[in-house]
């Protein structure tokens, strides 16, 4: 037995880290940004202050999914 998935989703890029991602068969978007520590190193890092409401970051999905 073999399963094949694609994934189908729409990206969208908004101002500073934050993106959304429309995938398909699913309602609503899901947001990715910065928050937390990750948001202070990078703000270090780059001089640049981020802005605007804190998203999960992509990490955090990912840390999620696994741990599902």
């Amino acid at each position: 037995m073999s399963v094949a998935h694609t994934s189908r989703m729409r990206i969208e890029k908004h101002d500073g880290p934050h993106r959304s991602a429309k995938i398909e068969g699913f309602g609503e978007a899901i947001h990715f940004g910065m928050h937390g520590g990750i948001k202070q190193f990078y703000e270090s890092k780059t001089g640049q202050q981020f802005g605007g409401p804190e998203y999960p970051a992509t990490l955090d999905y990912l840390i999620s999914g696994v741990g599902g």
